[in-house]
């Protein structure tokens, strides 16, 4: 989407729909023995969101959807402003850096980049604010990060994959001019 425009009905479209993917996948939550949190498929979401669609619905997919996910289990409630925070930042940022390419470098970047805000910034939510966990469990806690975002990264993979497949997608996301 060359012009990000909530007033156009394809953009919103678009946008709700990377949302909800991005809240439902993020409520298949996997267990991570000895860690408070649990990794969920929804980062692969927002890889894709941002690549296919651009930064500003893998910031609003991204953000609302794993924000909403957590008010939607309840024990992660009060994880839901950080979460809207850093995984908005997330998308944000590698659909700025990656948004529309095929060049695996390229994606690759946006996916280092956005694994590194996640990580950074769930470790100063966790650190920062005592009610999370405090700075100890802010440090154990950054190894299960980094495996979440290792499995996000499937998310240029699965964007690879369904370009290549549908060509069409990249000409389905940029706007006509108004």
């Amino acid at each position: 989407m060359k012009h990000f425009d909530l007033n156009n009905p394809r953009t919103l479209a678009i946008t709700g729909v990377m949302t909800a993917l991005v809240l439902g996948l993020t409520m298949i939550k996997i267990p991570v023995p000895g860690s408070l949190g649990y990794v969920h498929p929804g980062d692969i979401a927002i890889y894709f969101a941002s690549f296919a669609f651009g930064p500003w619905v893998g910031m609003i997919a991204g953000g609302v959807g794993t924000g909403l996910a957590d008010v939607a289990s309840g024990a992660y409630a009060i994880f839901a402003p950080l979460s809207l925070v850093v995984h908005g930042l997330q998308g944000l940022v590698a659909g700025w850096i990656a948004y529309g390419t095929l060049k695996p470098g390229r994606l690759g970047l946006g996916v280092l980049a956005g694994g590194l805000i996640v990580i950074a910034g769930y470790f100063a939510g966790e650190a920062l604010v005592p009610v999370l966990g405090g700075p100890a469990v802010a440090v154990s806690e950054v190894p299960f990060n980094f495996m979440q975002e290792l499995f996000g990264a499937l998310g240029a993979v699965v964007y690879l994959a369904v370009v290549r497949a549908y060509p069409r997608l990249r000409q389905a996301t940029e706007q006509p001019p108004v």
